[in-house]
């Protein structure tokens, strides 16, 4: 049913009276909650970093900034970025009191940070987060760039007559900080020339912890009367790319603001204005380890023979950033899928999408497709609109393989749907988008497919809305689909205390039928911090890592990382090991109070000042359980002597009954109506009960935290551990 139809429903007083009557329910028990949740809060939160001023740094050169957060920056005196070529450090501040460090009450803060960027660092956006007293920070974004850094300057540039006068080519960095906020800036050009103003503002918001709404911009170019002459809305998500010819030399104006006029002090943007080329894809999106490889360039200002030769790639298999150059004029980053997989090219003709729906019998032979074989990587492009290409190949009865689609993910215009056809051009099935670390793309993947019969198959691609034009490029990953398994670490960061512990979550993703052990590790932990590696149990998704600060661990952070190894016995005769790198994923508190995840580069672990929560005591690390029984385990902790606030005890990671860790073995619960886990006034004992089901497995030692949860907001929590639970299940 459409909006417009449900307005239309006639709705009689006495159901307008109970609907106002529940909202109001409602809103009271959401502002009960919120208030619940507000006494329990830590008075020890990490920063969330909410905005950087100006938002870019210049390549080859030394460039400050304003950092501001939720919660204390005081005592700052790290910054780690994600890559290579950037450094930053923490700058003094004249203004800061000693003891500014260790307070609890400061709901806002900011301090300054210099970023050093070297002259061949790669253009584009990376990750950072400072250490703190009260550990690292989440994540903010800083854009490397190449053109020098024009900062919003005045306090109102709102109209023509006010607009900030700057020079081209230059990275305007400004903020849309209030709701009918506009943003002028004047500059010259030089007759007849092309001038690209690439803007990121959304997408700089998708690591934010808690930004509950999103700037959605607008640029808008006018003439030296205010007449316009050009603009552009979404382009990169709901970031514009304008493109423009200016016809004359002469003065010209850029109007930024959010389309729907509104504004936030952490809404802040980066331009990039310049007359350089600048690559939107590379024909084909894909870079060969084997091989040289030679790339046509699509984007705008380019040669008329855009031609990118690449040396064999050295970056790991998966989605790189390169640069190149045309002329000594260097270009922009640009996304390709490095691949030791042979490359397949596609070979026109091609059949349109109409005939590809209506005529099942004409959809093109072997003469009419391109063979390729597996494993390959296909890619072309669908030049028009209502375009498909066509691959064929040849399997056997009963073989899987699984074709995986880069498209959007390399920034294609594409919307792409893939199918696989028989060769009379009967559909036998097909993907549109997927979901990749709890995310849903555009790009299709299509796995497992079994296939029917021996024969020959057609891999048929097509925008879903029968688009097409010379960015609408793709790559298909197509391979035989063995049992394999992905991993994602629930958490960015672990904060420890000297003596205190913390645990990550560690989520299997199995694949094509994999079901085995999954062994848990961690590599490249700081001095002063020892792990115990879990597993994941066979057919189950969560296993732990439990990390431990010593007592006389120094403060400090440092980036860490996780990964699984199993052995696959599903061929009788070639077992092989199977290894594993962990994404990592960031939580956010996204709109509604649901806890969401981001991918992101990096891990860290830090090592700051005692928290809320001193020390942990357990009545036993060690559980055994028969079928059908419950066994109780016994938790005291030590407060700060400054903190009563709530505390729940849990051996599960949830929110909202929804549970994003479990590393409990199959059959065993926590018995809740036999558990305390609720603290509060002060309380600091409490007790879990674990309960086996009548038919629970056997199993032996499994590593099972018990969390210590404070919040510090609806979503967030401060989480402490000691050393987990050994979990057995005894079966006769």
């Amino acid at each position: 049913m459409g909006i417009d139809q449900f307005k239309a429903i006639p709705v009689c007083p006495l159901s307008k009276r109970l609907l106002s009557t529940f909202l109001q329910l409602c809103a009271c028990s959401f502002v009960l909650c919120m208030h619940a949740s507000s006494k329990a809060q830590t008075k020890n939160s990490y920063p969330m970093l909410m905005s950087l001023k100006p938002n870019a740094a210049l390549i080859g050169s030394a460039t400050e900034h304003e950092l501001s957060a939720r919660y204390n920056l005081a005592g700052a005196s790290m910054v780690i970025v994600s890559g290579e070529g950037v450094t930053g450090e923490i700058l003094p501040n004249d203004q800061e009191k000693p003891d500014d460090r260790t307070k609890n009450d400061i709901m806002a803060s900011k301090c300054r940070i210099r970023f050093t960027v070297s002259s061949d660092a790669i253009p584009g956006v990376r990750d950072f987060r400072v250490f703190t007293p009260h550990g690292v920070s989440t994540l903010g974004q800083l854009v490397v760039a190449r053109d020098p850094i024009a900062i919003e300057s005045i306090d109102d540039n709102g109209s023509r007559d006010r607009a900030q006068q700057i020079s081209l080519p230059a990275t305007i960095c400004g903020t849309i900080e209030k709701a009918e906020d506009v943003d002028w800036y004047r500059f010259q050009v030089d007759a007849r020339s092309e001038w690209i103003f690439h803007v990121r503002a959304q997408r700089l918001l998708n690591r934010m912890h808690d930004m509950q709404t999103r700037i959605d911009p607008l640029i808008i170019l006018r003439n030296a009367t205010g007449a316009t002459i050009a603009s552009n809305d979404n382009f990169y998500a709901g970031d514009p790319l304008l493109h423009h010819t200016f016809g004359e030399g002469g003065e010209y104006f850029l109007e930024v603001r959010d389309v729907r006029y509104q504004g936030n002090a952490d809404w802040t943007y980066s331009i990039e204005a310049h007359n350089r080329p600048f690559i939107k894809q590379v024909v084909p999106p894909v870079v060969s380890m084997e091989s040289p490889n030679t790339l046509a360039a699509v984007g705008c200002n380019l040669p008329s023979s855009p031609t990118i030769q690449l040396p064999p790639a050295t970056a790991s298999p998966g989605i790189s950033w390169f640069t190149s150059s045309f002329e000594s004029r260097p270009t922009n980053e640009f996304a390709a899928l490095v691949t030791h997989l042979p490359v397949v090219r596609e070979e026109k003709p091609t059949v349109s999408a109409e005939v590809a729906v209506e005529n099942s019998n004409g959809l093109g032979t072997a003469t009419n497709t391109t063979l390729f074989a597996i494993p390959s990587i296909v890619t072309g492009t669908i030049a028009e609109a209502g375009e498909c290409d066509r691959y064929l190949f040849k399997a056997k009865a009963q073989e899987k393989i699984s074709f995986q689609v880069f498209s959007r993910r390399l920034l294609s215009d594409m919307d792409p749907l893939v199918r696989i056809l028989n060769e009379e051009g009967k559909s036998l099935t097909e993907a549109d988008d997927a979901t990749v670390h709890r995310m849903t793309q555009a790009d299709p993947w299509l796995e497992n497919w079994t296939v029917p019969a021996d024969g020959k198959y057609i891999l048929e691609i097509q925008d879903l809305h029968q688009r097409g034009g010379p960015g609408f490029t793709y790559a298909i990953q197509a391979e035989v689909a063995k049992p394999y398994f992905l991993l994602e670490a629930d958490t960015d960061k672990t904060l420890l205390t000297p003596g205190m512990g913390g645990v990550v979550y560690v989520r299997a993703i199995r694949k094509n039928g994999f079901a085995g052990e999954i062994q848990l590790d961690v590599s490249n932990l700081p001095d002063g911090v020892t792990a115990i590696a879990g597993r994941i149990l066979p057919e189950l998704n969560d296993g732990i890592i439990y990390l431990e600060a010593a007592a006389n661990a120094s403060p400090g952070a440092k980036n860490i990382s996780f990964s699984g190894r199993s052995i696959d016995e599903s061929g009788s005769t070639n077992s092989a090991t199977l290894v594993s790198p962990a994404t990592v994923l960031q939580e956010y508190y996204s709109p509604g109070g649901g806890r969401g995840h981001y991918p992101v580069e990096m891990h860290s672990v830090s090592v700051a000042e005692p928290l809320d929560i001193r020390n942990i005591r357990l009545s036993t690390h060690e559980i055994q359980l028969k079928p059908g029984e419950s066994k109780r385990i016994d938790v005291e902790i030590e407060r700060a002597p400054d903190f009563n606030g709530n505390v729940t005890l849990d051996m599960i990671y949830q929110h909202l009954e929804q549970p994003f860790g479990s590393s409990l073995p199959k059959g065993v619960k926590v018995d809740v109506a036999n558990s305390k886990t609720l603290l509060t006034n002060g309380d600091t004992k409490g007790h879990i009960t674990l309960k086996a089901s009548d038919d629970a497995p056997k199993v032996h030692e499994q590593l099972v935290p018990v969390n210590v949860h404070i919040s510090i907001n609806f979503v967030m929590k401060h989480t402490f551990c000691i050393r987990p639970v050994k979990v057995s299940v005894l079966r006769d």
